[in-house]
């Protein structure tokens, strides 16, 4: 064979490599990162927040689990684009007045990650 067809060849199988090795990135253990629109919000009003993974996109029909002022944990599914709403926010009856803890635990696609910050409820 002419020198010409084994570059093509050791090209073709460096791209063959170089996908495979980029779908099994893309697609098993994906770090995910959350982020809440909201600090304070006002009793009885909403926020949202999304749950991305490392390349920006929404992480859709997952999980995220949150306490209310109340220390009630509540379940809440992502849509489609990965956001999430919290409606009808309302504040506790003790001395707390914030929603906490916001946690996505991961699956075997994606990492878990949890919100560092809480959403305060003013009255």
């Amino acid at each position: 064979m002419e020198r010409k067809s084994y570059y093509l060849i050791i090209l073709l199988v460096a791209l063959v490599v170089c996908a495979g090795v980029f779908f099994y990135q893309f697609n098993n253990d994906v770090a995910t990162v959350m982020i809440i629109n909201e600090t304070e919000v006002p009793e009885n009003g909403s926020f949202a927040g999304i749950l991305m993974d490392a390349y920006s996109y929404g992480v859709a029909n997952q999980t995220v689990s949150y306490q209310t002022p109340n220390h009630e944990t509540v379940n809440v599914t992502t849509d489609e684009n990965g956001e999430f709403k919290i409606l009808n926010v309302e504040s506790g009856s003790g001395d707390v007045n914030c929603y906490s803890d916001f946690t996505f635990a991961g699956n075997g696609k994606y990492q878990g990650c949890t919100y560092e910050g809480n959403v305060s409820v003013t009255k």
